[in-house]
């Protein structure tokens, strides 16, 4: 029987710990023992939000965004993290989950939608120009030492 394939908006606890595979693949400094409370912060404090598309209870891909604005973009969603499970790649997930990401814009009243990528990732930066994405910024950062 062929699974058949959900976006989910992703809310509760036992949700957003479903969600840790995925991320795991993407984040993998993250800490597993702190990563609902992470999730749960960014929710409440800075209006983050997963979709999460589902192969059952299974969470087979998920991007998390957050409404924002800044002066250099605007009013704009931006995309933290996107990511699919290795054993679901190629089903055309993340080109989903930017659509409708790009649908929860549009339905927001919101200027763009923004995401940065590892500079050498270049088949997620592929997916991204296929799916109308510009490159219009390089994004620098200072890692400050503990």
């Amino acid at each position: 029987m062929k699974s058949i394939y959900q976006i989910k908006k992703i809310e509760t606890t036992a949700e957003i710990n479903q969600c840790w595979d995925v991320a795991y693949v993407l984040r993998p400094h993250l800490d597993k023992n702190n990563w609902n409370a992470t999730i749960a912060e960014m929710m409440q404090n800075e209006k983050y939000s997963i979709a999460g598309i589902m192969d059952g209870d299974k969470v087979a891909a998920f991007a998390g965004y957050r409404i924002m604005t800044s002066l250099h973009s605007g009013n704009i969603i931006y995309i933290d993290d996107l990511c699919t499970l290795e054993a679901y790649r190629g089903k055309g997930f993340a080109t989903q989950l930017l659509n409708h990401v790009k649908e929860v814009a549009i339905s927001l009243n919101k200027e763009a939608v923004v995401l940065d990528t590892g500079f050498n990732n270049n088949t997620a930066q592929k997916v991204y120009l296929k799916n109308g994405f510009e490159l219009v910024a390089v994004h620098l950062a200072n890692r400050l030492k503990k």
